[in-house]
Order: C-alpha cells, then structure tokens, then sequence
C-alpha cells in the first residue's frame, strides 16, 4: 500500500537518496538529482510551480520509494512522468500510484486526458502502460513513444 502525498521543500535529501537509482538517471531525466542542490532546486519547482502537479510517492514506513509528475498542456492534456525505486518495482505499486494521481487530477483539475511519454528504449515501462492499462501507442517521436487515456479511464 502506497499513497501519494505532495511534495514539500524539505524533501530535497530524501528525494536525493531514491533518484539515484540508474534507471531513474537512464530513462527520468527530467527529475534526475545528482546534488542537494539539483534536489532542492526541483523541490522549489514541484511546490512553487502553477504548470505541474508534483507528487511523492510513500510506502507504508512514509519513505519517498517515488516520484509522480503531471505537466499541464494544452488543450486539458496531462503529460505524465513517473518513477519508482528499485525495490519496490513489479510490486503493483506504480500502477496504484498511477491510479491515484488520475483520480486526483479527475476530481481536481480540470485536465482530462493523461499522456504517457516513454522513452522508446524503456521497454518495462511500455510493457507497464500497455498490460496494465490497455494502452496503445498513439503516436512516436524521435525519442519517445506516446500513450493517451482519459484520466477517467485509469484503473
């Protein structure tokens, strides 16, 4: 049992500690810290910002084990990133986690459609999206592939 709560500015060193996992640094650049600063500069942008809906993700000893990260687009679209520690993976608990965060963007916001944007070389995190979701591919990019679904569709 997971649950996700929002970031605070004093999670810098314990969101430091689970982003060093190699996958974190190979396929979530985005959130990838090397230093407290770079930790405490994300930390300033997941709670400051109006343009995402930054969440952590906590076990149930309240240890961040993740990340979940909403950035607000055009047209009421959600482009969704995510991540969890090594250790709690193959466990269900990204799906949980996923499932709560479209839940709560239902229910809190205004964005109704989520995007997926996975890297075409993470293939754990496409066979996530497309088993545990049903999802299918909707467009590719050069480095990406893209899944939408409704958020209310995500359970």
């Amino acid at each position: 049992m997971i649950r996700l709560e929002r970031f605070k500015l004093n999670d810098a060193s314990a969101y430091l500690k689970v982003s060093k996992d190699a996958d974190v640094k190979k396929f979530f650049r985005l959130a990838y810290c090397e230093t407290l600063e770079e930790a405490q500069d994300l930390m300033e942008l997941c709670v400051n910002s109006c343009n995402y809906e930054a969440f952590k993700i906590l076990d149930e000893q309240d240890e961040i084990v993740g990340m979940i990260l909403g950035e607000k687009k055009p047209k009421k679209v959600m482009e969704v990133s995510y991540f969890v520690s090594a250790k709690m993976r193959r466990k269900g608990y990204c799906k949980e986690a996923i499932c709560e965060f479209a839940k709560y963007i239902v229910e809190n916001t205004r964005y109704k459609e989520l995007e997926f944007c996975v890297r075409h070389k993470n293939k754990p995190s496409k066979a996530f999206l497309e088993k545990k979701f049903k999802m299918k591919p909707m467009y590719m990019t050069k480095d990406f592939i893209h899944y939408k679904q409704k958020a209310s569709m995500i359970n």
